[in-house]
């Protein structure tokens, strides 16, 4: 033991393994070999030189079980949610104490008591909301008072005026809504003759109903205010819409010849009052001189009714009688006219 073996390199031990194989540039250490590393030695180093710390496991301070902690914090959101309720500008809140509706929440932060001893329902208490009469593409037919059918449709603009009313006094105040505004449209129309329902009463007819309306939302305890009603269209059903058309149509030609007539007429009279205005210059010229205006008008109507005439009377002082002379043949002659059954030639 005291010589190596020829051919070995000194420090090498028995087995061709040597004291520091385990160190990087070994030449003996085989390919992929890594060095052995005592893991509690280096963890003890880090510790003693205060290179390191070792981790401990979090515990919670109230014994080793999270049940307490989840409990309270399924509380807190508890309470939270349904104890603090935020009102917006425009908004109210109504509070049901047990179901029993209490106080009015104004806008801001709202505090309650907690599901289920208190339950707050928030309305937008300051939007215009809209009503389409009737809903979807149906029609909607009224009666007029002349007996007329009549599809109107229209919208109600309303909002909510007493939220406490709104809430509690009716079960569904949408559809009460609804009916009231048929209600009220169909007793206006009711009062309308079929031609002002068509279009020549219309702001007289929308104004009517949207104060019916509002009349008998108030005796109902809705809580409900109607800003206005606008009608989108007021025309005879679609089975009569034919009919209608002719209607119109005749209606619109006996407009037309009236309003000839009536032309007419004021020319008529433009034409009677200049012919009073002159006839009232010549008498005022008579009362001045009689006997001369007699005589001009005399010669003038004479000068009018013989411009017209063929024949010419002449008379003097003295003669038996007026002459009446023949009339002058002013017109060309006339060629002969054929006998009636006259034949052609060698006859």
């Amino acid at each position: 033991m005291g010589k190596n073996e020829p051919g070995e390199s000194p420090g090498k031990k028995a087995g061709g393994r040597t004291g520091s194989e385990d160190t990087p540039d070994n030449p003996w250490r085989a390919a992929g070999h890594s060095p052995r590393i005592d893991r509690q030695e280096l963890l003890r180093r880090l510790v003693q030189n205060g290179r390191g710390r070792p981790r401990r496991r979090w515990k919670p301070p109230v014994g080793t079980s999270w049940t307490p902690w989840g409990l309270a914090a399924l509380a807190l959101v508890w309470l939270g949610g349904t104890s603090l309720h935020p009102i917006g500008a425009r908004e109210q809140g109504i509070v049901a104490t047990f179901g029993a509706d209490g106080r009015t929440l104004a806008p801001g932060l709202g505090v309650t008591w907690p599901w289920p001893i208190e339950t707050v329902r928030v309305e937008d208490v300051g939007a215009v909301r809209h009503m389409a009469m009737p809903e979807g593409e149906g029609e909607q037919v009224m009666l007029t008072r002349d007996a007329a059918l009549v599809d109107v449709g229209y919208d109600v603009r309303w909002r909510v005026r007493d939220l406490r009313r709104f809430v509690g006094q009716v079960d569904d105040p949408a559809q009460t809504l609804r009916l009231a505004a048929d209600t009220a449209m169909r007793s206006t129309l009711a009062g309308l003759d079929f031609a002002q329902a068509m279009g020549s009463a219309h702001g007289d007819l929308t104004q009517e109903a949207a104060r019916r309306l509002q009349g008998l939302l108030d005796s109902y305890g809705t809580g409900i205010g109607v800003d206005g009603i606008d009608l989108r269209h007021a025309q005879p059903p679609a089975r009569v819409a034919d009919a209608w058309r002719d209607v119109t149509t005749a209606r619109q030609q006996a407009d037309t010849e009236i309003a000839q007539a009536r032309s007419w007429a004021s020319q008529m009279a433009a034409h009677a009052q200049g012919e009073a205005d002159a006839f009232d210059k010549v008498y005022a010229e008579y009362r001045l001189a009689p006997e001369v205006t007699r005589r001009r008008m005399y010669y003038e109507t004479m000068e009018r009714v013989l411009g017209q005439s063929d024949k010419v009377i002449l008379g003097s002082q003295g003669a038996a009688g007026p002459v009446v002379l023949p009339p002058l043949p002013l017109a060309p002659p006339q060629p002969p006219q054929p006998r009636p059954g006259a034949t052609g030639e060698g006859r």
